[in-house]
């Protein structure tokens, strides 16, 4: 099965919100999962992923895993809606050395903007049908 899977930081405050508003709106079935569990490092490391790493947010669409900007923009393109998709095709345009420039930025100073957790998440009840 050909599951999409969005893979993150679960100690990172910025990620987790990130992910929870990507969960809000999306329009199809997508699962989500943290880099620092077992599952992401085996399934990272069947698709071809060999350094992973916590900076980087890894999306997993069924046929090829992207990274950082890319990722990004490929889970927004699946969000419900019309601003969301248009968004994410518009910056699909945009040069990928500079879009993973600007990630990386941000990426840098995820706990400075948002802060970061003590552990890492624990999904909740409602969480756990698309929590792997």
């Amino acid at each position: 099965k050909n599951s999409k899977i969005v893979f993150f930081d679960g100690v990172c405050n910025f990620c987790n919100v990130t992910v929870d508003l990507f969960r809000s709106v999306i329009k199809e079935e997508i699962y989500i999962t943290l880099l620092q569990s077992d599952i992401a490092k085996e399934k990272l490391l069947k698709r071809g992923v060999n350094d992973i790493k916590l900076r980087t947010i890894y999306y997993d669409d069924g046929y090829r895993v992207y990274q950082k900007s890319q990722a990004i923009f490929k889970i927004l393109t699946n969000l419900d809606g019309i601003f969301y998709p248009l968004l994410g095709k518009i910056a699909l345009i945009i040069p990928r050395i500079i879009s993973d420039y600007l990630y990386d930025i941000i990426s840098k100073n995820r706990y400075s903007i948002m802060g970061k957790r003590d552990s890492c998440r624990i999904p909740s009840i409602e969480e756990e049908e698309y929590f792997l």
